[in-house]
């Protein structure tokens, strides 16, 4: 979801102590926070408690936060990449959990569902296979969307280290594909 026009207001009104505003801040940037933390994590709880977690933390500071030129969603994914690594400092461990239980499209039928979380399950073991920083790039590029200079933003690199972790990603993450036999690489 692109930044608008309306999230500097939302942002103001939020730090002048606004429940509606902090509320819609929220459900503008809440599923993608959470799937960032999922993919980070590898499990749906942790992921679920990490993304409270960061709502509560830009709570707290928001009456302090100030863009200097960034976006206010680069803030939050800094807010939860921090969250994720204290998450693995504390030592919790990468669960294998079916990322994919949740996932079934309109109108799939069964087998159809059975064949979507497979690839999902195996794009995530894929995606864990990557080193942390090619995996965090294609996470926010392409599952969440972002634009390169945003990423860059997000992961305090120049757009062109981006640039470079992004095509050495697609293509680990092909290879990774290969070995486990997907056979729609």
């Amino acid at each position: 979801m692109p930044e608008t026009s309306t999230v500097p207001h939302l942002i103001v009104r939020a730090q002048r102590g606004s429940r509606e505003a902090t509320a819609q801040l929220y459900e503008l940037y809440h599923d993608e926070i959470y799937r960032f933390l999922a993919y980070r994590t590898g499990d749906s709880d942790s992921a679920a408690d990490l993304t409270g977690e960061v709502f509560l933390k830009m709570v707290e500071a928001l009456p302090n936060y100030r863009s200097n030129g960034a976006p206010f969603r680069a803030w939050l994914y800094q807010i939860a990449r921090n969250l994720a690594i204290d998450h693995f400092r504390r030592g919790k461990s990468h669960p294998q959990e079916n990322l994919s239980e949740n996932h079934q499209a309109v109108n799939e039928t069964p087998e159809e569902t059975v064949q979507s979380r497979s690839q999902v399950q195996e794009l995530y073991i894929a995606l864990q296979r990557l080193p942390e920083d090619q995996r965090d790039v294609l996470v926010l590029r392409f599952l969440n969307g972002l634009p390169l200079a945003e990423v860059a933003r997000i992961l305090h690199r120049s757009e062109d280290a981006i640039k470079g972790l992004q095509r050495r990603g697609l293509i680990a993450l092909r290879e990774e594909m290969k070995s486990l036999e997907v056979p729609y690489v």
